[in-house]
């Protein structure tokens, strides 16, 4: 499969999601469009370097993985943790609520920075490096179904939380399924 497939994918499937998410989530989605710009580029036949594709993947990855950190759930789960510490330490039910509270948000916003920040720094330079060379093999070591379940979880998440996950997150991943065989279908005329 001819490597322009994986840009056409990216310009007209997953940046556009992306970017749609990330307004949705009150960010402006340039960060998601400038990869946009650099796969269009890179689709013209224009050579990207490797340090263009990072220093624009990193933070747009950031973002998607920001997004795709199961916040909701491991707040609850910290929450649920604190509290019950607190209640086996004599906190009292007011104190304990407060701490629970105050611990999650710590940990949980601690946590999704560091998942966010270290897979898009991992991954962002492994696609860089994929995407400057149109390396079919480097982007395969990437682990580009990692990578599709992020930009999944970002989009469906996006779309909110609660009743209907896996709906969201289905559809998600059915238009990402169907952006690429339409990319498929493109590159193989």
């Amino acid at each position: 499969m001819p490597f322009r497939v994986v840009h056409d994918w990216h310009v007209r499937t997953v940046a556009p999601l992306l970017t749609q998410a990330s307004v949705r989530c009150g960010a402006d989605g340039e960060d998601q469009e400038g990869v946009r710009r650099l796969h269009s580029r890179a689709l013209a036949g224009e050579r990207v370097t490797e340090t263009e594709w990072a220093g624009a993947l990193v933070p747009a990855l950031t973002e998607v993985y920001r997004r795709a950190y199961p916040y909701a759930d491991a707040h609850a789960a910290a929450s649920a943790g604190a509290h019950a510490y607190a209640m086996d330490n004599d906190y009292g039910e007011e104190r304990a609520a407060e701490f629970a509270s105050f611990y999650a948000e710590l940990n949980t916003d601690a946590n999704a920075r560091s998942f966010a920040d270290a897979n898009a720094l991992a991954n962002g330079r492994a696609l860089a490096a994929a995407f400057a060379d149109a390396d079919e093999h480097a982007l395969a070591d990437a682990y580009p179904f990692a990578y599709v379940h992020a930009c999944a979880l970002a989009v469906a998440r996006a779309d909110g939380a609660g009743e209907g996950w896996p709906g969201r997150y289905r559809a998600a991943c059915e238009r990402l399924a169907d952006g690429l065989a339409d990319s498929v279908g493109r590159g193989a005329s």
